[in-house]
């Protein structure tokens, strides 16, 4: 009740009960202090630890491994007493980069190489180089990273395991040798691509304008299903595509390092950064360095193929990293 109502037009009171009231006063009043002050055995508890760390918001773009790798993040976060809001699957980077800037969400995952383009820094094949670069264009915008995944997820080549144990293919220097012996599957835009057509030619001497060539969509379940049904013989695929697994493809090494860096890497909000103690980096960082790439193409499985949910795969991979 308000003290205005309780006081308006109450009756004067005896001295007795007014001496009463006083000494109750009293009585409260030295329990409030004695609350209040440190030490002397008090038992009052101290704050819990998600009260003492800010609340984070983590989102992603708008495809699968960017989504379970985002709520990794969320659950191994919360195993160390942090509050954390999701939304996941937000759109394309730019969509992705106007909720952390704006601070609708304040962590996502992101692709080294793809980041620093979009940021317009150096990209190259050397993963720190392309981390360093970015990290300087991150720091204008108020946004930091934290360490990068041994993982990564760039395009790449694959070709059917008896492919590669027939003509001995490990990497992409020995499909250059037979190159004009096998039916490739390209994406329509490869001819164009600095890192596709004419980064093939002038690192690898493959003239794609030589070559038997189906125009597919590269990293798709079309692209999959042509290899896996010999209708041709080597594969433009993304790394980590789940289809690589499923379909027990070998994946071709890059040896003369074509493609850029696509490492994935925590990137937070300054604030974020700064308001967090130390367990904030640690967590995230030991995460990145169990996603490689093998792990993040098994992540793809899980949600791609056997369509598990974000929550339960990253709990299960969470538990079998030994991270929660």
């Amino acid at each position: 009740m308000d003290v205005a109502f309780a006081t308006e037009g109450s009756h004067k009171e005896d001295p007795m009960r007014t001496r009463r009231t006083l000494a109750l006063g009293a009585v409260l009043l030295a329990l409030v202090i004695s609350a209040c002050t440190p030490g002397g055995g008090s038992t009052t508890p101290s704050a819990s630890p998600a009260a003492q760390k800010p609340e984070v918001t983590v989102g992603s773009a708008g495809f699968d491994e960017s989504a379970v790798v985002a709520e990794i993040y969320a659950q191994a976060l919360e195993a160390h007493g942090y509050t954390v809001k999701r939304q996941l699957e937000i759109g394309e980077r730019p969509d992705v980069q106007a909720a952390l800037t704006s601070g609708r969400v304040n962590l996502v995952p992101e692709y080294l190489g793809g980041l620093a383009s979009y940021l317009k820094a150096d990209v190259s094949s050397d993963a720190k180089a392309t981390f360093d670069a970015m990290q300087v264009k991150l720091a204008a915008e108020d946004l930091i990273a934290f360490d990068y995944s041994p993982g990564t997820d760039a395009d790449g080549w694959a070709v059917r395991k008896e492919t590669a144990d027939q003509l001995n293919l490990k990497a992409m220097s020995d499909v250059a040798k037979v190159a004009d012996q096998l039916v490739w599957g390209l994406a329509p835009g490869c001819p164009t691509n600095p890192v596709c057509g004419p980064g093939l030619k002038s690192t690898y001497g493959i003239d794609i304008s030589k070559l038997q060539v189906e125009s597919l969509s590269p990293c798709s379940t079309e692209m999959a299903q042509a290899l896996n049904n010999s209708a041709i013989d080597v594969a433009q695929v993304c790394t980590t595509q789940p289809d690589i697994q499923r379909f027990n493809f070998v994946l071709l090494e890059d040896d003369k390092a074509l493609q850029p860096a696509q490492n994935l890497a925590p990137v937070a909000r300054k604030d974020l950064a700064d308001a967090a103690p130390a367990d904030f980096a640690e967590t995230l960082n030991a995460v990145s360095a169990k996603l490689t790439t093998d792990e993040l193409t098994k992540l793809n499985v899980e949600v791609s193929v056997n369509q598990t949910s974000f929550a339960n795969a990253a709990s299960q991979w969470l538990k079998d990293q030994g991270l929660i």
